[in-house]
């Protein structure tokens, strides 16, 4: 069970050009959970509607029934946002991936839009967060999913594709990207890093969503008491729910506390399972320090964490490997999870 203390080349998830992405393994499956999940959500906007039209015949006003198509339309297009942005188009899953290699002087930002010169000459204009940016500065490749003036980008180690723009030159503005310096330690590593700070970025986020639903649900008990006893309980759920993402985002804000990786061997006892929310669930077997074979599990496991243990079949370990929970990831990639071990 090797200890790496600087991993050079680290074996990770790649899309495969040689198939249409829709049949990817893990990938396609993770797009079409995706999907269904974007459609799904429009069934709670809709429900917001009917519940407007309701108040406003049961006479709770204007104001009301106006925050409740308000709130309503906010989530509708949140998630058509989410459609436009992460899902591709069900043509396009029937063609493969095109790998881009990025020359010396072929990668620029300006801001969050990172520009990547394409073969043509022509550049490639997408946005990306910390992680990613500095994910494609150290690997110099992408992924390219369609063929017109709006195509979709894949990357190294990533399930997750964005949608991006090919223009005739690159973003205003821009300065070259120069290579991240490399970290063999989960503590120091700048792409695990920048994602942490993502994640709590994103759970903060999640947690002023649930807390305007939490006043909703009281606006809506006090001033329609007819329905009253059906708000109380969902705006507590959200009060909860805030509250909870609020303390996980302090622990995605702290670095981790390990300065090494475990590369642990992963052989896994089934297929990769997704749930209908796009979560993975994963189980299998890897050997200890001391010779043990014990069963690891992940049971709500980012998707590309997913691929890149049954890519690979290694689980990389922050620190060292103990029975019991640990956090996993991949040196140098945006990628973190959570395994159980034993």
């Amino acid at each position: 069970m090797p200890i790496v203390p600087v991993p050079e080349r680290v074996r990770a998830f790649e899309l495969d050009p040689a198939m249409p992405s829709g049949a990817l393994p893990i990938f396609g499956e993770y797009l079409d959970r995706l999907g269904r999940g974007t459609a799904n959500q429009r069934l709670v906007a809709a429900f917001f509607v009917v519940f407007g039209v309701a108040q406003f015949l049961a006479g709770a006003g204007v104001a009301l029934p106006v925050a409740t198509f308000a709130l309503a339309g906010a989530i509708e297009a949140r998630w058509l946002y989410l459609a436009h942005a992460r899902v591709p188009e069900t043509r396009l899953k029937r063609e493969a991936f095109r790998q881009v290699d990025i020359t010396a002087d072929g990668l620029v930002a300006a801001g969050r839009t990172v520009g990547v010169r394409l073969p043509d000459g022509r550049w490639l204009r997408v946005r990306l967060d910390e992680a990613h940016r500095l994910l494609v500065a150290g690997h110099r490749r992408v992924w390219l999913l369609g063929r017109g003036p709006k195509v979709f980008v894949g990357f190294s180690g990533v399930v997750r594709v964005r949608r991006a723009g090919v223009h005739d030159a690159p973003p205003p503005g821009a300065v070259p990207v120069p290579q991240p310096a490399g970290s063999g330690s989960p503590r120091l590593d700048p792409v695990l890093s920048a994602h942490r700070r993502q994640l709590a970025r994103d759970l903060r986020a999640t947690a002023a969503c649930l807390l305007v639903l939490a006043g909703f649900a009281v606006w809506v008990g006090l001033d329609f008491p007819v329905v009253g006893w059906v708000a109380w309980a969902p705006g507590a759920g959200a009060l909860l729910g805030a509250l909870a993402a609020v303390l996980r985002s302090f622990a995605h804000g702290r670095p981790l506390p390990a300065d090494h990786w475990t590369e642990l061997r992963a052989v896994l006892d089934g297929p990769v399972r997704m749930s209908r929310h796009g979560a993975a669930r994963l189980s299998g077997l890897t050997m200890l320090a001391d010779g043990r074979v014990v069963p690891f599990r992940l049971p709500k496991a980012d998707p590309s964490m997913a691929a890149n243990i049954a890519a690979t079949g290694r689980l990389w370990i922050a620190g060292v490997p103990r029975p019991g929970a640990a956090k996993t990831g991949l040196p140098g990639y945006p990628v973190l999870g959570t395994v159980w071990l034993g």
